[in-house]
């Protein structure tokens, strides 16, 4: 059985250096011997394409237009509004749309802003600050609330998602983020 990194040197390099590092220890392909001929192809994504697709993404929600979001997914993309949580997950295009359409109907005064995105292979990380005017459920009225959300997302192509997994907390109130939020 092969010598895995203790623990201190997981935390202290990260796990991603630390288990390739065993894997060659133990004659295990790493992560690049592993990759197929089709990921090989596929352009490696970048931070400024992570950026620029959530740029469009926070538009088109300001907007409400499902179909510019529908265009930053691959057809077949899945999206979990809510992970695990099967009515709010969302299979291919026209689900999407649905989705987006009815969630964004109610929804005024939409502001967004994203931070520095985490990109590793065909993945990423993003975090994103949301504020915008959504009816009570009591009584209809127009009431502030804040949006802090993280988005992990996989790439098919540096322009098109193939996955989005949303981990939000929605606070009452128009509240901007704390110094320093979103950099690395």
């Amino acid at each position: 059985m092969p010598t895995l990194p203790d623990r201190r040197a997981v935390l202290r390099v990260g796990l991603a250096t630390a288990i390739p590092a065993a894997a060659m220890v133990a004659g295990v392909a790493g992560p690049a011997e592993a990759s197929t001929s089709a990921e090989a192809r596929t352009p490696a994504l970048r931070e400024q394409d992570v950026t620029r697709w959530m740029a469009a993404y926070l538009k088109a929600w300001q907007t409400k237009d499902a179909d510019a979001v529908v265009k930053l997914f691959t057809p077949d993309a899945l999206y979990e509004s809510v992970p695990g949580v099967a009515d709010q997950t969302f299979n291919g295009h026209d689900q999407i749309h649905d989705y987006w359409t009815g969630v964004t109907a109610p929804q005024a005064g939409m502001s967004g802003r994203y931070g520095t995105p985490l990109v590793s292979g065909d993945r990423a990380d993003i975090e994103i600050w949301v504020t915008m005017q959504v009816p009570s459920d009591t009584d209809g009225t127009m009431g502030w609330v804040t949006l802090i959300e993280t988005n992990v997302l996989k790439f098919a192509t540096p322009t098109l998602c193939s996955r989005n997994i949303e981990y939000s907390r929605i606070l009452t109130g128009k509240i901007d983020p704390p110094a320093g939020w979103g950099r690395r």
